[in-house]
This record gives C-alpha cells, sequence and structure tokens, in this order.
C-alpha cells in the first residue's frame, strides 16, 4: 500500500477511517506480530491506562499514534476481553480534539463509580513558554460510550514550585475519600508525586501537599500507581534520570515498586523494601488494577528505549507485557503471568537434555537450575541468530544477552541485563516466547525480564543448554 506522511500533531478524524483500515490490514502481514500479546493495530503503543475489570469485561486503554511506529498525537486506544486471553479491539476510545489537549491525551487510570468508569488522563498542552499541565476526565458507560466532562481541564496549572511536566493521574478511593497522584518535575530538578484529594463527585480536586519518598527519585517521577497487596500498601513509580547502581538502573529509564505503609495524613511513604520491578530491556510505566475476583494484576509498556526495531517497517511499534498476578511475601513484590494465561500452554513435551526443537512461534519453557551448579546458558535460535539466558547459582546471578540478534540497541546501555537471585535452592525459571516479545520469569516472579527479540525464522526454535537441565516445553494453544 502508499504510505502516507502525517504531521505530528494529527488527531484521528473521520476522513482517515479507509487509510487507518487500510493500514491495520497492512500491520496484519508483519511476520513479528505476537499471539498473545497486545500491540497496536497500527502505528505505535506506548503506556498502559485506563486498566479496569468493568461491566463483566476487562478494559486495556493505551497511548497511541495511529498513523506511524513514532510518538506523534497520542490517543487513548481501547481493546476489552472477558477473559484476558482474547481481545477485540475498540478503536480510539479519547480523541485530542479540544483546546485544553491540543497536544495529545496522555496517561492515566480509570475507577468505577455509581455504574460509570472514570477515566483519568493528562491533556497535553504546549505554549512557547513550556506547557501547561492540565488533567481532564471522560467518563464511560455501560454501552461504551465516552463523553468528556464539560469541567475539563478538572486541575489546570501546576502547584508553586513545579515546571510544566505533571501528568500521569492515577485515581483511587482510601476510606470514604478519592485521592489522585500525579507524578512531578520540581523546579530544584528533583521527581515528586503530588497528592490531590476529592470527597466524592471525582471533578473538585484540592492539592494536598507531596507524598514523601526517602528514596532518590531522579529528576521526574512518571505514572505512579497504589494499590494494597496481600496486606501491605505497595507504590509504583517511574523515575527518569536515575543512575546505575550495580545491576540495577541500567535502561534509560525504571520501574520501580516499594512496599510499605501509606500515610496519606503526614503525606509519607514508609518504605519497607524496594526494587526494580523488571531487569528486562524493554519494560516501563506499568499500572495496577483489580480483575474480576478483585485480585491484583499489572501490565507494563513492553518498550522503553526508542532505537529503531524491525517491525518499524510494517507499520507498527511496542505492545503491552502479558498481565501480570501480583502478590507480597516478605515484603517483596513478586509478578507471575495472571492464571488465565498459563492454562492457555498445552501439548506439553519433557525431556532432561542440552537441547529441543520447538516448531512454534510461541511457547513456554520451563527448567530448573542446581543450586550450587556451574554457569549455564540457555540459547534460544541458532548459532548465527540467537540470545542467551546465563544462570550462574555460584555468583546469584541471572543475565540475559541479546549481542547474537540483529537488533539495535541504545549503545550507553548494551546488549546485556542482570540481576541478583536467591541461591538457597534451585533456580526455576520460566520463558515465555510469543514471536519477538519474550518475558522471562526466576523463580515465580521474584525477579523478570523483558525483551524483544527479532530472530529470523521464529518458528523454528531451537533450544539449547551448555549442560543437561529439565527442558519443560508447552505451546500456545489460545
Amino acid at each position: 500500500m502508499k504510505l502516507l506522511p502525517f504531521e505530528k500533531y494529527t488527531w484521528v478524524t473521520a476522513a482517515h477511517r479507509e487509510y487507518l483500515k487500510s493500514l491495520e490490514d497492512y500491520v496484519s502481514q508483519s511476520k513479528y506480530l505476537p499471539k498473545f500479546h497486545i500491540y497496536p493495530p497500527t502505528g505505535l503503543m506506548n503506556d498502559p491506562n485506563g486498566l479496569s475489570y468493568y461491566n463483566g469485561e476487562y478494559h486495556v486503554f493505551y497511548q497511541w499514534f495511529p498513523f506511524e511506529p513514532n510518538h506523534g498525537m497520542k490517543h487513548w486506544g481501547h481493546t476489552k476481553s472477558k477473559d484476558l486471553v482474547n481481545w477485540h479491539d475498540c478503536g480510539v476510545a479519547i480523541t485530542p480534539d479540544q483546546e485544553y489537549e491540543q497536544h495529545g491525551a496522555y496517561s492515566g487510570n480509570a475507577i468505577e463509580k455509581d455504574g460509570l468508569l472514570y477515566l483519568f488522563y493528562t491533556a497535553n498542552y504546549k505554549t512557547p513558554n513550556g506547557k501547561i499541565p492540565k488533567q481532564a476526565l471522560a467518563v464511560m458507560d455501560k454501552e461504551g460510550k465516552v463523553t468528556k466532562s464539560p469541567k475539563n481541564p478538572i486541575i489546570d496549572g501546576a502547584p508553586e514550585g513545579y515546571k510544566g511536566e505533571i501528568r500521569d493521574p492515577y485515581v483511587f478511593k482510601k476510606g470514604e475519600q478519592y485521592v489522585m497522584l500525579l507524578g512531578a518535575w520540581a523546579e530544584d530538578d528533583t521527581g515528586r508525586i503530588l497528592v490531590y484529594k476529592s470527597d466524592g463527585d471525582l471533578e473538585s480536586w484540592q492539592y494536598s501537599g507531596t507524598l514523601d519518598l526517602d528514596m532518590d527519585c531522579g529528576y521526574m517521577l512518571e505514572c505512579p500507581a497504589y494499590m494494597e497487596v496481600d496486606g501491605k500498601d505497595v507504590l509504583i513509580v517511574s523515575p527518569m534520570g536515575l543512575s546505575p547502581q550495580g545491576d540495577k538502573y541500567h535502561n534509560r529509564f525504571a520501574s520501580l515498586y516499594l512496599v510499605g505503609d501509606l500515610d496519606l495524613d503526614s503525606g509519607k511513604f514508609i518504605i519497607e523494601h524496594q526494587n526494580e520491578i523488571d531487569a528486562g530491556f524493554d519494560f516501563y510505566a506499568p499500572q495496577t488494577f483489580r480483575g474480576k475476583e478483585g485480585q491484583p494484576l499489572m501490565f507494563g509498556w513492553f518498550g522503553c528505549g526508542e532505537q529503531p526495531l524491525h517491525s518499524d517497517k510494517d507499520m507498527w511499534k511496542h505492545g503491552l507485557t502479558m498481565p501480570r498476578a501480583l502478590s507480597v511475601a516478605g515484603n517483596k513484590l513478586k509478578s507471575f503471568v495472571a492464571p488465565e494465561l498459563l492454562a492457555q500452554f498445552k501439548n506439553s513435551v519433557s525431556i532432561e537434555n542440552t537441547a529441543i526443537a520447538v516448531n512454534s512461534s510461541a511457547f513456554r519453557l520451563k527448567t530448573r537450575v542446581p543450586n550450587g551448579s556451574e554457569e549455564t546458558i540457555i540459547s534460544f535460535g541458532d548459532s548465527n541468530d540467537c540470545w542467551q539466558l546465563i544462570v550462574d547459582t555460584q555468583s546469584g546471578k541471572v543475565a540475559v544477552d541479546r549481542e547474537g540478534l540483529d537488533i539495535k540497541v541504545d549503545e550507553e546501555y548494551g546488549y546485556r541485563r542482570q540481576t541478583a537471585i536467591n541461591t538457597d535452592e534451585n533456580v526455576e525459571i520460566d520463558v515465555f516466547v510469543d514471536n519477538s516479545f519474550v518475558e522471562v520469569f526466576i523463580n515465580g516472579g521474584e525477579k523478570s525480564f523483558s525483551l524483544r527479540v527479532f530472530n529470523t525464522k521464529p518458528e523454528a526454535n531451537t533450544i539449547s543448554a551448555t549442560k543437561t537441565i529439565p527442558l519443560d516445553v508447552s505451546v500456545y494453544c489460545g
């Protein structure tokens, strides 16, 4: 098809529908598409937004520039599912067609109230003198109709001492009060979380101050999220500007979890434990929500750096992680693939060997590396086109390495990521390969790696190890 150029700040109108349908057909021919990850029908996808279980269905909204695999005018795309496995595309949910959102509808979350789904988002508004932060609200009814609040922007401007970079509202109810957290960049170049409160109409908000975090917050905090998990308060933040510390923070931006105690009266979050959520190359801006039975779940953006990807030529870029179930044990947050998706991996083949062939582009590998063993390298692909998982129980490290792939990387951060692991017992490993999307989980989700790979022949994967280990492979049948 003939690909058309678009100005960066173009928003979708009825005149674009025929072209976007043709572009969607074009994208559908890409050989890099996943089977069980959410990806954009066209163009570029980034942050997950408005995650919710509402009216008997899961709803995932997301940042979306439909016209090209580049950052541009952000809309909210929308997809829904009854089971977290089979998704139905609902098109554009929020189009930035109003003056107060003239440069895009940015990230935010959702909360149900009185049978309606309230969608909070940042209205991107730029001037020659910088951004003016504006927070907005749209409401979706049970028929799927989305209506913007006539009071938008519901928060206009910034408190004293802050730059125009204030965004990503996350609203939740604690007690009888509604609370909004906003990521912010203070004038002293430190990241902060701003706190607003509402008595219940969700359109009138009062500034309450900042949330005190005794940690390095970089120069900007993005995408705050809060949830109680297994009786503990969990705060998610995505700081910009953290310097690498040991094995941590080796992407341009990081995403952290904090387990502790949230005290809104004093404006403090007492941290009992904190860590990077995912140690891979391609994970950022995660958001938490509750599922059908109230279980805590999370999606993350399957992207981070802006290096070119092989899928760019097919006119799509990035996606979302699998839905992850959350739990807290010993003050540490664990995230692992939601049970609904686990049930889709069948036709298991188990051998104790050094190699196994997998004639599928979507599968799960389960294996175990014995405690105290020498370094074990597990390769996915062939000698000319592979990525590797390296497990060293003697040093207590697990690493992923993409040097064997034809993939451009951020040269400042390189081809390898690693993380410390518990080696008191055998190291349990789960690898989920979904064509060009890979998620690796260590010890049931104590640690994880998200990474994009672009094998030449993804349907003919070979898994090989440098020592004999159990290789249990099951194929995705969804």
